[in-house]
């Protein structure tokens, strides 16, 4: 019971610290232009030849702003507000996702909401050695801020590093593909490149992630049950073994005090039960589930008969010699009268039962009985889920065991087939 309820809290500590991790070990960001570290200015496409003139735009509230003239000059013109690291890159990978409050504002080709292009530019040596601008690879995904309910949020996963960048910067295998682990600028661009007044407004970008990664928290999580199967593991071979000195002390009072069949040596009736109720006394419902067989030696009155009573005595001292030697020491064997012996085996379901009758069976087919007889038997096999079962088990074991007589015998049936 002990074990059930610390199994129990075990279940419930990991689903609270999945639910921990998810929701309560959050760690945020803010991307501002204004935090330490972080230079927020603006450019446009006037260092590319064209005509376009971006403003930076601040006022009191902190929220920065840039107004675009966009003007043809360029092929594709645009304006853009970047935030810089200064004092370092930012390493992504401790985040998963980005929350974006963001406005934008002005013409587009065909009346829909304005769009804005969002960057993250990351910075490798084997790309950018001289960390230009132009050469840091941007992740790029567009949207239109207004279609949104702010604030809008992102996967850090949905960021896909831009095509025309990818064409212009061939790169060997290793560093193709997203790569977040030292982003040197974050930036919106506007998304059209329709020439007239162009407004955008950031009024908060924020960085979401777990302090402890997902993977290593339930890598932990993995490694504290390893622990506690390891220390159930432990205390289970160690209360086995104390049951192992239990049971053969009990095996021991119980060939004291149990009553023996003087032919066969085994327990008869009066022993089997006494017998039971010194098991029962000892390991109370852990007995459960337990299986009783019956076995009845297939026609034994022709090998009197025919042979004799000394000879059919031989055939009952071996089958019982037989059973013993092929049964676990905590099984109790009995004969309950003539040629029938009664198997019970404690902490034992019928299915498992059943199986070790068919062993036995085949077990009699390879045994050199007396006078080079060939001795079979018919087994029938019932199963007690408690103590109140234990006299209907005997019932129906028995009864299944005449089943299996009518039907033909040498076969085992279960009362529940």
């Amino acid at each position: 019971m002990v074990l059930r309820w610390l199994l129990a809290l075990l279940v419930v500590l990991t689903g609270l610290g999945l639910y921990a991790n998810e929701h309560w070990m959050t760690r945020r960001l803010a991307l501002d232009g204004r935090g330490p570290g972080q230079n927020l200015h603006v450019v446009d496409d006037s260092g590319s030849g064209g005509a376009s003139k971006a403003e930076l735009l601040q006022d009191g509230s902190g929220v920065a702003a840039m107004r675009c003239d966009m003007r043809q000059g360029y092929a594709w013109p645009f304006c853009e507000m970047q935030i810089e690291m200064r004092e370092g890159d930012l390493d992504l990978t401790r985040f998963t996702h980005i929350r974006l409050w963001l406005h934008a504002e002005g013409p587009t080709a065909d009346g829909s909401p304005a769009q804005v292009r969002v960057f993250l530019r990351n910075f490798n040596p084997g790309y950018a050695p001289t960390g230009g601008v132009v050469n840091l690879k941007p992740h790029e995904i567009n949207f239109a801020p207004s279609a949104q309910s702010a604030p809008v949020e992102f996967r850090l996963s949905q960021f896909m590093v831009s095509s025309w960048w990818a064409q212009a910067h061939p790169l060997p295998v290793p560093l193709m593909g997203p790569q977040l682990d030292r982003m040197r600028i974050f930036s919106v661009i506007t998304g059209g490149h329709v020439p007239g007044q162009h407004l955008i407004r950031l009024e908060r970008v924020e960085l979401i992630g777990n302090w402890v990664a997902p993977e290593t928290f339930r890598l932990a999580l993995l490694g504290l049950w390893m622990v506690s199967l390891l220390g159930y593991l432990s205390w289970e071979g160690w209360t086995v073994r104390g049951r192992l000195r239990r049971s053969v002390t009990r095996t021991l009072a119980l060939e004291k005090l149990a009553l023996r069949d003087p032919l066969t040596q085994v327990a008869n009736r009066e022993g089997l039960s006494r017998a039971m109720d010194l098991l029962l006394r000892a390991q109370d419902e852990l007995s459960f589930p337990l299986s009783v067989v019956f076995v009845d030696v297939d026609h034994f009155k022709r090998i009197n008969d025919e042979y004799g009573h000394e000879i059919g005595d031989q055939v009952l001292t071996l089958l019982a010699r037989t059973l013993r030697a092929n049964l676990p020491r905590d099984d109790l064997l009995a004969r309950w009268g003539g040629e029938e012996f009664v198997i019970v085996m404690p902490q034992t379901p019928a299915e498992e039962a059943v199986a070790v009758a068919e062993r036995l069976r085949s077990v009699f087919a390879r045994t050199e009985w007396p006078v080079r007889l060939v001795v079979t038997a018919s087994w029938g096999v019932a199963e007690a889920r408690s103590q109140a079962d234990l006299d209907t088990a005997m019932r129906e074991a028995d009864q299944a065991m005449y089943r299996a007589k009518h039907a033909g015998r040498d076969q085992v049936i279960s009362a529940s087939a």
